[in-house]
């Protein structure tokens, strides 16, 4: 939605589309930053995190039944999808922190269930179903709140950072099991899944405040919009210039995001449970370690300073061509265990965590305010449901049934999982060249046009 700008009546500077500044000269004010309500928001991706790993820890662990991997594997992803499109209208409906709220409550329902039947399958799948739900539609009123908070010069950064607390959720619930403690293991899922949303809800109740942004454009009125806008960013900064639809780039953010998560999922828990059985434990502790320290990194020190697009390309590029190494050292060797194999399963998540960072700073910053959360959730819902599938659809037909056939199925997994990735890095070039820049701009862009 876009509102027309009108003149300021007090004769203070107005920001036009370009973000070229009138009227007097703006307010130098120091940059804030909102740390407390991040940390909060930090808390939710780190339930995030963990509750993504819930159902993979019941296959890997042999929890739940062998017969039902390929749900554990896949179900609370699909069932995420739908917590998602919950998550996206209660956002744009009642507000980013009211729904953020909501969502790192549902977490305890979750639980409860499994903690009354412990030992029922049914009650265990349910369970993380409800769990995922809540959890993966937390990332939707998390991803709106940080864009509408932090300023346009830090918001890539945050977004990248806050997001990785998802990856050491990954990375704790497998250490147990990697210890050889695995009797400890979901004891160690729960204890993080009840202590994180309390501590998130605790922190959020006090220090997450609704956005200005959002508030503005709900008014309707231009003036209260183009102010929340200044407020939020702190200082004069270009706007983002949109050159196509919402419905083309949602597109695109959504088959960016398919490419992304199934890669995560992928790599992180199905080619160790099918095909690398003696790493199955550890490839989720590499792979989440690994994606929070590359992804602090580059949140910290490159996303500020890398186009979007150009992230964009090498992101999607490097998963690409990291995979194609992978298959084909497989291929050629036969290899399932070994440190050369370890060390090219390690390297897959340098794509990995790029994706997922070009996903947290793309997927809220090129939508308008007044649908963010919706779109957002619309593209998150999209993915969880087909990431989900294919990564069911995958796990159940390339599952080898006899250890002698296991190199000739993951060449044929690969194959499919190439084309994926293939897909995913046509759309970086497309969007390198048809889409806008948002790296550093602000989104007021959206909202206020001349």
């Amino acid at each position: 939605m876009n509102l027309l700008k009108k003149p300021d009546k007090k004769g203070n500077k107005t920001i036009n589309a370009s973000g070229e500044t009138t009227g007097a000269k703006p307010v130098q004010t120091k940059t804030k930053i909102p740390w407390l309500a991040i940390f909060a928001l930090a808390m939710g991706m780190l339930v995030y995190g963990v509750a993504e790993s819930y159902g993979p820890v019941f296959a890997i662990t042999s929890i739940i039944p062998t017969q039902y991997y390929y749900l554990s594997l896949s179900a609370g992803f699909i069932a995420g999808g739908f917590g998602a499109l919950l998550a996206g209208f209660l956002t744009d409906y009642l507000g980013r922190r009211k729904s953020f709220l909501i969502t790192a409550a549902m977490i305890f329902i979750g639980i409860a269930i499994y903690l009354a039947a412990p030992t029922n399958s049914a009650a265990i799948i349910i369970s993380f179903i409800l769990v995922g739900m809540a959890a993966i539609g937390a990332e939707t009123p998390i991803l709106a709140a940080i864009s509408e908070s932090v300023p346009a010069k830090y918001r890539g950064n945050l977004l990248v950072v806050v997001q990785n607390f998802g990856n050491i959720g990954v990375a704790l619930v497998f250490i147990p099991a990697l210890l050889g403690a695995s009797s400890l293991q979901d004891e160690v899922a729960y204890a993080l899944l009840l202590i994180a949303p309390l501590v998130a809800l605790i922190i959020g109740y006090y220090s997450v405040k609704e956005s200005e942004p959002w508030e503005a454009t709900e008014k309707k009125t231009p003036e209260s919009v183009q102010e929340a806008w200044q407020k939020v960013d702190q200082e004069t900064a270009e706007h983002v210039k949109p050159t196509m639809g919402v419905p083309l780039r949602w597109l695109l953010i959504t088959l960016i995001g398919i490419v992304q998560d199934v890669a995560f999922v992928w790599i992180t828990y199905d080619i160790g449970y099918l095909y690398f059985t003696d790493y199955s434990s550890l490839i989720p502790v590499i792979g989440g370690f690994t994606m929070a320290i590359l992804g602090i990194l580059f949140g910290v020190f490159f996303a500020h300073r890398m186009s979007r697009k150009n992230a964009a390309l090498l992101a999607y590029g490097s998963q690409f061509i990291l995979w194609i190494l992978l298959w084909a050292y497989v291929a050629i060797t036969g290899a399932t265990a070994g440190s050369a194999l370890i060390a090219l399963i390690t390297i897959q998540f340098f794509g990995v965590e790029l994706t997922w960072g070009v996903r947290a700073m793309l997927e809220p910053e090129v939508f308008p305010t007044i649908t963010r959360g919706r779109w957002v959730s619309l593209a998150r819902t999209a993915v969880w449901i087909i990431a989900g599938i294919i990564t069911m659809l995958l796990s159940i037909y390339f599952l080898p049934p006899e250890s002698s056939q296991i190199i000739s199925y993951f060449n044929y997994s690969s194959a499919a999982i190439a084309v994926v990735f293939l897909i995913g890095l046509i759309s970086a070039i497309y969007w390198y060249y048809k889409g806008f820049e948002t790296g550093g701009k602000s989104l007021a862009g959206h909202d206020i046009v001349v």
